[in-house]
Order: structure tokens, then C-alpha cells, then sequence
């Protein structure tokens, strides 16, 4: 029979051991959330483009879009937590100065926000040439995070 002091022992050893894993996992969590959330702007970011250049743009696939990119930019900032780069093991593109030039950071993130409202106020106000002069905004804004904040691909 185990004494109540080994029974704490152990559960306080099976509680640090979970505590870890949880720890450990958390950041590849987040590092997966924030690369499949990417993911879903550039499909959109793709859609819009293609539409963009067809004969015929479809306002409702474009508007599509920008509602998914507005739903998204917003939270960017907060998909960068202390411990989510290159040091938690998963593959990631995440440059160390998104940690160190934290304002240079926030900066390029207001910037997207900027950018994706206005496509979105174009979409929804349906003129074309309005969404035409605002893609490219919006491109700018993600090119100049990505140039100075993710890392080339290997």
C-alpha cells in the first residue's frame, strides 16, 4: 500500500509531467494555428487576384475574400506569443524580429489592417476598379511583413 506521501509524490510528478507536454505542445499548437490561418488568407488573397484578372469578376467571390482576410487580420498580432518561433521545435518561418522590433511588428500589422479594410469597403461597395486600386494595398501591406519578418523558404 502507498503511503499518503508517495501517493502525493506520484500525483505531483504526473501533474508536472502533464503540465510539460502541455507547455511543449501549446507553442506547436499555436505555430499550426497561425500557419493554417495564413494559409486561409492567401487562398483568399488568390481567389480575389484571379478574379481580378478574369473577364468577368464574380463581386460575390471577391467579397467572399475580403470578409475572410477582415476576419483574419485583426488577430495577426495575436498569433505571436514569447516561445512560438524557431526555438519550439516546429517548423516555422517566423522571423526572430517579430520578438525584437516588437513596434516595427505592430506597425506592419496595422498596416495589413488598414489594407484589408479598405478592400473590404471596395468589395462591398462594388466598383471594380475601387477593389482594382486597393489589392494591391493590401499585397503591399503582406509583402513588406513577409520581407522583413518570415523567414525564406528552405
Amino acid at each position: 500500500m502507498k503511503t499518503p506521501m508517495k501517493q502525493l509524490i506520484l500525483a505531483a510528478t504526473a501533474v508536472a509531467a502533464i503540465l510539460a507536454t502541455a507547455a511543449l505542445a501549446a507553442p506547436a499548437d499555436t505555430i499550426r494555428m497561425r500557419q493554417g490561418n495564413y494559409k486561409q488568407i492567401a487562398a483568399a488573397m488568390k481567389g480575389i487576384n484571379e478574379q481580378l484578372k478574369s473577364d468577368a469578376p464574380s463581386l460575390p467571390a471577391i467579397r467572399a475574400g475580403t470578409r475572410t482576410i477582415l476576419r483574419f487580420a485583426p488577430q495577426v498580432l495575436r498569433w505571436f506569443p514569447r516561445g512560438t518561433g524557431p526555438e519550439a521545435g516546429v517548423r516555422t518561418r517566423a522571423r526572430p524580429e517579430i520578438w525584437s522590433d516588437h513596434a516595427g511588428f505592430r506597425s506592419a500589422g496595422a498596416r495589413l489592417l488598414v489594407a484589408a479594410r479598405n478592400l473590404d469597403a471596395a468589395a462591398r461597395g462594388g466598383d471594380l476598379a475601387a477593389i482594382r486600386a486597393a489589392a494591391p494595398q493590401l499585397s503591399s501591406a503582406c509583402r513588406n511583413c513577409h520581407d522583413t519578418y518570415r523567414a525564406p523558404e528552405h
